[in-house]
Formats: C-alpha cells, structure tokens, sequence
C-alpha cells in the first residue's frame, strides 16, 4: 500500500497531467482536508496553550523566561521543568506546522 506522501506525490502528477483543467470536486475535497489540519492543529495549540498557563501561574513566571532559563541550566531538575519545556517545545513544533500549512516560513 502507498504512504501518504506517495499518494500526495501521486495526485500532484495527475493535477499537472490535467493542466488548466480544475476539478471542482478535488480542490473542495483538498480545502476541506487542509480545514481539518488546521483545526486539528489549532486545538492541540490550545490545550498546549492551557499547559503553559498553569505552569505560568504556578511558578510567576512567562514561559519563553522560563525556557531561556532552563536551557541555561538555571531552573534544576524538577520533574514540572522538563515537562514544561516539553510542552514549550511541542507548542512551538505545532505553531510552524500551522505557519507551514498557511504556506508562510517560520522564523524561529
């Protein structure tokens, strides 16, 4: 069975086979593919979001301060520093997975 990417490979070489020949069904059904990403996308972001915020409030301290810190070997070792920069870092992975389905290029 073909991987995904084989698949997108696939359907990008039969839409320029086609080429000017716009199928309307097939651009609905990919913008209605690339909606759900997005919102798949922006809901993990917000979960994530809530993890950051309790961190936040527990120890009065912004995340990105935080995560400067702990890279400095500031912070220590308790168990909530790993799992906050955990959860930093997974915000930060989705944010550029959302930029890159907008087709913008992250800055970071």
């Amino acid at each position: 069975m073909s991987t995904i990417l084989e698949k997108v490979r696939l359907l990008e070489q039969y839409i320029e086979m086609r080429a000017g020949y716009i199928d309307r069904v097939l651009e609905s059904t990919l913008d209605k593919i690339l909606q759900r990403e997005h919102d798949r996308l922006q809901s993990q972001i917000a979960r994530l979001r809530d993890q950051l915020a309790v961190f936040e409030n527990r120890y009065g301290l912004p995340t990105s301060e935080f995560y400067e810190r702990f890279e400095r070997g500031e912070m220590g070792d308790d168990a909530d520093f790993f799992e906050w920069s955990a959860t930093w870092e997974m915000f930060q992975d989705l944010q550029s997975d959302l930029e890159l389905l907008h087709g913008r290029t992250t800055t970071a």
